[in-house]
């Protein structure tokens, strides 16, 4: 991963969260972020992983600014918990990375009644971000540049059929519609959001970080690590996948600094579906998940 003459100088050094951290494309970033010198939250799942993916990012770049929290996005409470540990420990927040994902094969509600591809894959977006918003406005006002969002979506939103009157799926359930709906669901969400913020406060971009060689789809079993192999057959390495998110959050072009809601692959604009420009259907989407969620956007102040 080679950065640009345009990255963010990091002195002070920033807070960046990245979610999804203790594998693939997330330690990749954080593993770059650190070498910047930026302050790096790793939010991840299983705490011995995330812990031993942060501790061998500091052994591998010599910083002591990567910590970790640790929670299963997929329920909103945990959600709401980390939000506000990350409130109290890091009131200026500069850069979201909405990151953590999965594909499900097998259809499942969280804790909460919610399909959980859906729950994790887009609502941990969606109230997450609300939650760290404050933080996000508070970074803008002391360092003068409009804090991040970056949300990793897929290409694979081109393959949705969403249907937002039954995003629980059921009987219908098939785990690449899902996962495919839930990538539709980033863009839109992107797009509400910088339609809602101010672009010289928080900037929120989504991207496509490619066919990545990770641990992907290696959790549903014998179909999923076949799954795996076929992906593998065109994947990119982490870092090669990581390269955009890392600079949406620390590039200081204009085109990522000036500009908001839009889509990305290798630091070019990205090819949306039709449904993904659907700005009648977003909207649709920003009310159901305050709805499920019962979050809204909090005031900057």
């Amino acid at each position: 991963m080679v950065p640009s003459a345009t990255d963010m100088p990091l002195a002070p050094a920033p807070v960046i969260v990245v979610t999804g951290a203790s594998d693939g494309i997330g330690k990749a970033a954080v593993r770059e972020f650190a070498r910047l010198g930026a302050t790096v939250v790793m939010v991840g799942r299983n705490e011995a992983k995330t812990a031993a993916a942060a501790r061998a990012i500091m052994s591998e770049t010599g910083s002591r600014t990567v910590s970790w929290l640790i929670a299963d996005l997929s329920t909103l409470t945990a959600v709401r918990d980390v939000g506000q540990l990350l409130r109290e420990r890091h009131p200026r927040i500069d850069v979201l990375c909405n990151n953590a994902g999965a594909m499900f094969l097998e259809h499942a509600l969280t804790a909460d009644g919610i399909e959980r591809t859906f729950a994790l894959n887009h609502l941990a977006y969606f109230v997450l971000t609300l939650e760290l918003l404050p933080c996000l406005h508070a970074a803008a006002r002391a360092s003068g540049k409009p804090a991040r969002v970056v949300n990793v979506a897929s290409r694979t939103h081109k393959n949705a059929r969403l249907d937002l009157a039954h995003v629980q799926l059921g009987a219908d359930y098939r785990g690449w519609r899902a996962y495919a709906n839930s990538k539709l669901c980033n863009i839109l969400f992107t797009r509400s959001l910088a339609r809602r913020l101010t672009a010289a406060d928080v900037v929120t971009h989504a991207m496509h970080p490619g066919v990545v060689s990770t641990r992907f789809a290696t959790n549903n079993g014998a179909m999923g690590r076949f799954l795996r192999r076929v992906m593998d057959l065109r994947s990119v390495t982490p870092e090669q996948g990581a390269d955009t998110m890392v600079w949406l959050a620390t590039s200081m072009d204009p085109q990522v600094t000036d500009t908001s809601g839009q889509y990305w692959y290798k630091r070019h604009p990205g090819s949306m579906s039709r449904a993904a420009q659907d700005d009648g259907r977003a909207e649709q989407l920003w009310r159901l998940s305050e709805g499920l969620t019962g979050a809204h956007l909090r005031s900057p102040a």
